[in-house]
């Protein structure tokens, strides 16, 4: 079990009705003076009810004085607290969510920053997947798949428009689009270095484009965005985002390179058929997972930025599984 330590920053005439808050959920609590607002009240628990802790305290303490949240991860406890009970009817409809909004947006946030890092891994990532593509080494595929930064971005565009978000949305498209537009080039590169041979079975695949590969790209966009709002680890579920968008940029870049228009071309549909997919998919999964603004004057916006940003990504599936559907 996950743990994780809250601190409740509060003014002391408000400290014991936190350390009741959060005795709620926690069988580990205490208070101490200091802090920012002259007491701090602690508690350590599960990281699946740290989402339920930072809604509750804000639902009781935010509109009475003043309230600074930290939240930490423990590596280790001694003695190790019991395992808590499920949480009950009333936690889960406030929070659908194990980890808090907070916690959430700041981990996507960060894969929507284009910086010099990220660039540095897609340029890897495109020519380990572009040697192995040539070469028919599907190892070296998915070690591309690995090392490729692609989950952040396509989580931060749906992340922003669930929360409304426009900062994030704009920061993430052009993160996504720097990212697919380099991968690109630099499959066009390789393509004329390497050679393209357009029967090799690794590269000839990315050019037959299914519906069941858009099945993929959602049930993909679907498990980043659960990893990111349970807690789990990401670094699995960015494989497989970057197994629906990686080889088939590069597929594409390496066949416009020898002049494969065709191939190329479904190639191209095919990535862009899959972040469709997995954008929607992952927006879907935030809604559904209780990820809104928690300030109420923000909520209204964010409904919908929501309906419109399903209603677009939708609208673009629609299209591109019946191009993709028609033309097989």
């Amino acid at each position: 079990m996950a743990l994780k330590i809250i601190e409740a920053h509060v003014p002391p005439e408000l400290a014991a009705d936190a350390r009741e808050t959060l005795a709620e959920l926690s069988q580990q609590t205490w208070s101490e003076d200091g802090g920012r607002f002259g007491k701090v009240v602690h508690a350590i628990l599960g990281a699946e009810r740290s989402g339920i802790a930072l809604d509750t305290l804000h639902e009781r303490i935010a509109d009475r004085g003043g309230l600074m949240v930290l939240v930490e991860s423990l590596d280790a406890v001694l003695p190790r607290p019991p395992a808590a009970s499920s949480p009950n009817r009333a936690e889960h409809l406030r929070s659908a969510a194990a980890v808090s909004r907070e916690e959430v947006y700041a981990s996507i946030a960060d894969g929507a920053k284009l910086h010099r890092h990220y660039l540095s891994l897609v340029v890897l990532a495109a020519i380990v997947a572009a040697i192995g593509l040539s070469h028919d080494n599907t190892a070296a595929v998915i070690g591309a798949m690995v090392v490729a930064p692609l989950l952040g971005p396509n989580m931060a565009i749906a992340l922003g428009l669930v929360l409304g978000d426009p900062p994030l949305v704009r920061r993430s498209l052009i993160t996504t689009g720097a990212g697919f537009a380099l991968t690109l080039m630099i499959a066009m590169v390789l393509g004329l270095v390497l050679g393209v041979d357009p029967s090799i079975p690794e590269l000839a695949s990315r050019a037959q484009v299914d519906v069941w590969d858009l099945v993929l790209a959602l049930a993909a966009g679907c498990a980043g965005a659960l990893a990111f709002t349970t807690g789990a680890p990401t670094y699995l579920t960015g494989v497989m985002v970057a197994v629906a968008l990686l080889p088939p940029t590069v597929a594409s870049g390496m066949l416009f390179s020898a002049g494969e228009w065709r191939s190329a071309l479904s190639a191209l549909l095919l990535a862009g058929g899959n972040v469709t997919a997995v954008t929607l998919a992952a927006i879907l999964t935030f809604v559904w997972r209780g990820m809104r603004p928690r300030n109420w004057w923000l909520a209204d916006r964010a409904r919908s930025s929501a309906r419109r940003g399903i209603g677009v990504f939708v609208f673009l599936l629609i299209v591109l599984g019946a191009i993709i559907y028609f033309a097989g």
